[in-house]
């Protein structure tokens, strides 16, 4: 992909100023980058460094082991319940003759059936269904099913922000918020009304993608939501996702006292889990202030350099990116 373009040419500029050797496998997907003078020899597999340990890193890969392991340092963090499929026979030991529906069942019901359900180790937004009835539940635990050996559920929660800290040897490289896509309520119109309008401005811009990506938001918010009438003047967000990938912006006005909070809260969570470079999503809830999402052991800055444009944003990528090649290098 165009995107995924950016970020080996990246690499290889930082190769070639610092006198190093860059071999590519498998459609760039493997980087080896290697320092002749010293013999060492460094890792680059998607976008996962070689400076992690490796238990940490699986960690991470599972939403739910994520929250587990959190939740028993006592970290804020939107609790996770995994589901296994009974027809998956690497999965069949670990669960009950019972099965799992009853627990599926109860979940959705203490939160009023207002959940989200996850691929176990998905990633950039994909594989994720927000349901509101027993019978969206269902359907999205079929689709799940059908693609991997289980799945996780967590609460749907009202999140205000969210923001992304890329943490490398225990002190942040970068820290912003994700800035979802939103209309301004007039009082009159209803929510759907509001989105058809925006939607006829980005058709008017004519970015494919963009029109893609806004019309996959409105796909996904329910009919009872664009039925709503939202107050004058309210900001009121299209998409309840946050991906960069999913139409969102990268925001880098973080007041100082926000930031130092998601700081110190992402040094937690790094010293908690083990991880030396990787990014820390964390929300904030309405009701319930700072809360983890999710930590990702793959640094991906694809769209983030996409929207900041071809010097900008590659000047702060490799801000985040040469210091963790360096540390691989060791």
């Amino acid at each position: 992909a165009m995107s995924r373009r950016q970020f080996v040419s990246l690499l290889k500029q930082i190769a070639e100023d610092r006198k190093w050797v860059v071999r590519t496998l498998s459609h760039d997907w493997i980087i080896q980058v290697r320092d002749p003078s010293s013999g060492r020899q460094t890792t680059v597999f998607g976008y996962t460094f070689d400076v992690n340990p490796a238990a940490a890193v699986e960690v991470c890969k599972e939403k739910a082991a994520t929250a587990q392991v959190l939740e028993s340092h006592g970290i804020a963090v939107i609790p996770h319940t995994v589901v296994l499929s009974p027809t998956m026979h690497m999965a069949a030991d670990y669960i009950p003759a019972a099965g799992v529906w009853k627990d599926v069942q109860k979940f959705a019901e203490a939160y009023q059936h207002q959940v989200v359900l996850k691929s176990l180790k998905g990633t950039a937004g994909f594989d994720i269904f927000r349901a509101r009835s027993q019978k969206e539940v269902e359907a999205a635990v079929h689709l799940l099913f059908q693609k991997e050996y289980g799945l996780c559920m967590c609460p749907f929660k009202e999140i205000k922000d969210e923001y992304r800290v890329i943490m490398l040897l225990g002190e942040e490289k970068m820290v912003y918020r994700k800035q979802r896509s939103t209309v301004i309520g007039d009082g009159v119109s209803s929510m759907g009304q509001l989105a058809a309008a925006r939607m006829a401005e980005v058709a008017q811009v004519g970015d494919p993608k963009a029109i893609k990506q806004f019309a996959a938001a409105v796909a996904d918010i329910g009919v009872e939501d664009l039925a709503k009438v939202p107050a004058k003047g309210a900001l009121v967000p299209v998409q309840w996702k946050h991906n960069l990938g999913h139409g969102a912006v990268a925001d880098h006005a973080v007041d100082s006292e926000m930031r130092s909070q998601l700081v110190a809260l992402a040094k937690q969570v790094v010293g908690s889990i083990g991880m030396r470079f990787c990014s820390v999503d964390i929300v904030e809830v309405e009701g319930e202030g700072l809360m983890v999402m999710e930590v990702n052991s793959g640094v991906m800055m694809d769209h983030f350099m996409a929207q900041l444009g071809p010097e900008g944003g590659a000047a702060l990528a490799r801000s985040v990116y040469e210091p963790a090649l360096e540390q691989g290098m060791r």
